[in-house]
């Protein structure tokens, strides 16, 4: 089986953290703690850079290095699975089929996305990130929900299995081979088969460096900051399809159905390897004398032209956003992410807050949509957490 190097590198780095929840250090985490929400801040440029290409541009007269952040999010396969699949990766038949038994379970998702630069009068950054998907059919997730391995497999006891896979064509299969008609019953076993033969797992990943470049303009009225976001991608497909048959007839013993299955695993012919770009744009306008300020982002702005690949969001986004600085100790923020509905999906509000004691301490909470978030400030160390956190407008692949 022909390696896949990119998956290779996704599963790498997501076993560096902690899967029961998402990781957010450096740059990324004042955003992440507020729930995701920040389009629309200027206070501290340095840390929403990720969420606004124009952010960077916030800075003002002084050069500010923005301090690489991290931003980590993994769902699905345990921590032992994705540590274990490293050495299966590009191996033969055998590891093939044991790293689907890996991610037969459930979808599984791989992110990392890091960034650093300068913000000032002008911001440069350069941004890496890896997205991974990896998804299993419907049927495979019942069989290994089942706790069944794609592995050749002798006197399988069918009877037991009815309940949980609860299949028209698994159920004909045993209730025909009770009432001894064995023709009917290897037939029916075989279309269940069929379906369980079908396209197995998906793995779609994209990797690939961003450069961002952003300018502060004075206005009649206020202060606008513009800037950009250009991104050299890298996309990868393949599909992992499972072959299994029987080895012997059906059979009846002490009333229970049996049978012999060997397995097989196949990759079938991808997109391969493409490379496309695209290019997303940020505007955050802050009026004079006031105290809020307001943010708008269109991802996608240049769209991708991603082929192979399941699970993208190429469609052009909108998110609009709006913050409030009061005083030197509160700050909260509230965005409407996907406003028309691009790609499919609902527009979901992001808002969180921040509580500031002094200059080397600031604690966070927020709400991404789906979950409460968390997170502080400690002497200029930025870190959050979250059972799922809200992901980067940016990414083009569905999480």
């Amino acid at each position: 089986m022909r390696a896949l190097p990119a998956i290779v590198c996704v599963i790498a780095l997501a076993a560096t953290g902690a899967c029961a929840s998402d990781i957010n250090l450096g740059a990324t985490a004042r955003s992440t703690a507020m729930g995701g929400a920040g389009i629309a801040l200027a206070d501290d440029s340095g840390t929403t850079t990720m969420l606004n290409p124009a952010a960077p541009a916030c800075a003002g007269a002084r050069f500010r290095f923005i301090f690489p952040g991290l931003d980590f999010h993994t769902t699905g396969a345990s921590f032992g699975d994705l540590t274990d699949s490293l050495s299966k990766i590009g191996g033969g038949t055998d590891d093939a089929l044991s790293l689907i038994n890996d991610f037969a379970k459930q979808r599984t998702s791989l992110s990392l996305n890091t960034i650093t630069g300068f913000s000032g009068p002008f911001g440069v950054t350069v941004e890496a990130q890896t997205n991974g998907i990896i998804t299993p059919s419907a049927e495979a997730q019942k069989w290994a929900t089942a706790a069944q391995l794609f592995a050749n497999t002798s006197n399988l006891d069918l009877s037991a299995l009815q309940a949980t896979l609860n299949n028209a064509n698994f159920n004909a299969a045993v209730t025909n081979a009770l009432a001894d008609n064995m023709p009917a019953a290897n037939t029916a076993f075989d279309a269940y088969l069929n379906e369980l033969n079908q396209s197995f797992v998906d793995a779609n990943v994209v990797y690939g460096p961003g450069f961002l470049l952003g300018k502060g303009l004075n206005t009649a009225n206020g202060r606008l900051w513009l800037g950009t976001n250009v991104k050299i991608l890298a996309t990868q497909g393949k599909t992992w399809q499972i072959a299994a048959a029987r080895s012997s007839s059906l059979r009846v013993t002490g009333g229970n159905v049996l049978t012999d299955l060997a397995f097989d695993a196949t990759e079938l012919a991808g997109s391969g390897k493409t490379t496309t770009m695209k290019a997303d744009v940020g505007m955050i306008y802050k009026p004079n004398d006031s105290i809020f300020q307001y943010g708008v982002v269109v991802n996608n702005f240049i769209k991708p032209k991603i082929r192979g690949l399941t699970d993208t969001q190429e469609e052009m986004m909108l998110s609009g956003g709006v913050a409030a600085v009061v005083g030197r100790n509160l700050t909260v923020a509230a965005d409407l992410v996907n406003i028309a509905g691009a790609n499919g999906e609902k527009a979901s509000l992001r808002m969180g807050g921040e509580f500031r004691l002094g200059r080397m301490f600031a604690a966070r909470a927020g709400y991404s949509g789906s979950q409460w978030t968390t997170g502080f400030e400690l002497l200029g160390l930025n870190i959050s957490w979250a059972g799922r956190s809200a992901q980067l407008l940016s990414n083009v692949l569905k999480f």
